[in-house]
């Protein structure tokens, strides 16, 4: 009985050894769709292939950014050698305007009006003026206050002075009457 025994115990060792060479000739260590990486692979081959790949794109951002920096650095040389800026209009500079109690000026649309010396009311449709510096409007009537920026909404309103100077920088069409 020791020699069929032993012979079957063969036989099964030969199937095994068999079936596991033929698993192995068939079998891939890695596939399209699971691939098996190694350390060396990564740090050999891999690794050195992004790095060149960052550095290249990094030069080639720099030149394009250092291309780009000096089109714009000649731009500005030849708008420094061009012609000067033309010089500002009437209604692009302030005017210093003197009333007298009484008097009023009435200005256009978009006029900006500020109260320098003296003492004067807003005068029109309501709201007569928006005051830049407080953000609020002023109705007809109401006191400006010194040195706050006013702007004319609605054509024909302005102020009123109520002191016997009064002096305001004005910026835009205006008339006194």
């Amino acid at each position: 009985m020791k020699p069929k025994i032993a012979a079957g115990i063969l036989v099964l060792a030969a199937i095994a050894l068999i079936s596991g060479a033929t698993i192995m000739a068939y079998a891939s260590p890695g596939t399209q769709a699971d691939p098996f990486v190694t350390l060396s692979y990564l740090t050999d081959v891999f690794r050195p292939q992004i790095m060149a790949d960052v550095t290249k794109t990094g030069q080639e951002l720099t030149q394009n950014f250092d291309a780009r920096i000096a089109a714009l650095e000649a731009l500005l040389e030849a708008d420094r050698n061009s012609s000067a800026a033309p010089a500002p209009g009437a209604s692009d500079r302030f005017s210093v305007v003197t009333l007298s109690r009484g008097q009023s000026m009435t200005c256009s649309v978009g006029a900006e009006i500020m109260l320098r010396i003296g003492t004067a009311t807003g005068s029109g449709s309501a709201p007569a003026l928006v005051d830049y510096t407080s953000g609020d409007t002023l109705s007809s009537g109401t006191a400006l206050t010194t040195n706050h920026m006013y702007l004319i909404t609605i054509e024909g309103n302005g102020i009123r002075a109520t002191a016997d100077l009064v002096r305001v920088l004005v910026r835009g069409s205006y008339k006194l009457g």
